[in-house]
């Protein structure tokens, strides 16, 4: 028995790999849950209150709204960037098992 892999498998089970990775990057740019976790994790370890640059950055931009309509819009905006990034996540780790899945099939394939 000689050791081949399927090319075209491969390569497409590493494009699938690399593409589930940078969807992940990507979802987690607007996870707001991730952030706060993060900065509670932080908090904890420090035992100062350390809060992520991103969650100010969010906070001062719902803060420096002139009225409450674009608070509020600016709020809706920031939720729906998080729900969408929930699911943009879950379909990364699809993709990411996919990919690993289809790269490995290549390989033990006879």
């Amino acid at each position: 028995m000689t050791f081949t892999t399927h090319p075209v498998l491969f390569f497409c089970g590493l494009a699938l790999t690399v593409v589930g990775f940078l969807l992940w990057r990507i979802a987690g740019r607007w996870d707001l849950k991730g952030h706060a976790l993060d900065s509670a994790v932080k908090t904890a370890w420090n035992r100062r209150v350390v809060i992520s640059d991103e969650l100010q950055e969010r906070y001062r931009d719902v803060r420096d709204a002139p009225t409450h309509v674009t608070r509020a819009g600016r709020v809706a905006g920031h939720a729906a960037r998080h729900f969408v990034a929930q699911a943009v996540s879950i379909a990364a780790m699809i993709v990411l098992a996919l990919g690993v899945a289809l790269a490995v099939l290549a390989v033990v394939w006879p």
